[in-house]
Order: structure tokens, then sequence, then C-alpha cells
């Protein structure tokens, strides 16, 4: 068993404390172990390495009312950039890539994209929902109905993802 720089014991194949978050350094007596580990995660998931436990790592902390604020006042813009962030906070959370952050990029161009990645995130927070053992229900129908309808499925989309990446970061869950 391993030890963060805080010292916080941590699994072996971790590379994120998951008490405090602080970047876990492999060491060099683990190196045959964790060679064969993956060995092994390879051979019972086939070629997909995710481990059934989350990476530890820690995002930042946002107001999910100031991230919808932000979003309406920059007409959109800081949206985009929070999608493609917190995309990329999902995969680093999760260990492997679950969504595809360049899609919000893409759905400047092509709105499809935005929904895309809207259905990569929700299952991201199931996944993630998942591996904690907390029961999880798919929001994007309802993020769809009310973008469609009422154009407010984007802000409800980010009010909920970031109240539970919040949760999650400050160590609620």
């Amino acid at each position: 068993m391993r030890q963060c720089r805080n010292g916080h014991p941590v699994d072996d194949g971790v590379n994120f404390c998951p008490s405090c978050g602080a970047p876990v350094e492999r060491q060099e007596g683990h190196r045959e172990y964790n060679h064969s580990y993956e060995n092994d995660r390879q051979h019972a998931y086939g070629s997909r390495t995710d481990s059934q436990h989350l990476t530890g790592f820690r995002g930042v902390v946002r107001s999910p009312g100031s991230v919808i604020i932000l979003t309406i006042i920059t007409c959109g813009i800081y949206g985009i950039y929070w999608q493609y962030t917190v995309a990329k906070e999902m995969n680093a959370v999760l260990g492997h890539d679950a969504t595809q952050p360049s899609y919000a990029l893409i759905g400047i161009l092509c709105f499809v994209f935005s929904f895309i990645l809207m259905y990569q995130m929700d299952n991201a927070v199931m996944e993630i929902d998942a591996k904690q053992g907390r029961p999880s229900n798919s929001n994007f129908l309802m993020w769809i109905i009310l973008s469609i309808f009422f154009g407010i499925g984007f802000f409800m989309m980010q009010y909920q993802v970031q109240s539970r990446l919040n949760a999650l970061y400050e160590g609620r869950y």
C-alpha cells in the first residue's frame, strides 16, 4: 500500500489520493505489480483499462448559480468553456475518456454535438455515482425536453452536473 504526499493510504494503480486529491507518484518497487495488475485488468475487461474505483482527482469547485449567470452574461461563451472544462474533469475523475470535450467546441458549428456531449456527461455522472455505490437516474431526456420547449435544459444540466461534481470534490459523497 502506497501513501500520498500528505500521508493518506492509497491503493496501487491509483494516480490521485481519494482522501485529499493529491497526485500520487509511482514508486519503483511497485512497477512489476502494477504491470501485472494492468495485464489482469486488461484480460478481465478486454481492452478497456478503467478500474472499478474513481481516481481521486479533485476539480474546481464552482458555484452552479455563477456558472449559469456567467453563461447568460457572456451569451453562451462561458457555457461552452464550462462544458469543455467539466468534460475534461469528468474524464480525469473516471480515469478514462467517458466524454469528448472537443464536442463543446464542435457544437458551435453543429449544435447536435452539444446534445451528444450532454448525453455523455449524463452517462459520466451516472458512472461516477455507480462507482460510489449510489443509485442514479438519467436526466438527459429531461434536459432535452426543457431545451426544446422552454430553452432552459442547458442551464438545468449545468446546475445539476456542477452541483454533483462539487459534492464529489468537497467529499460530501
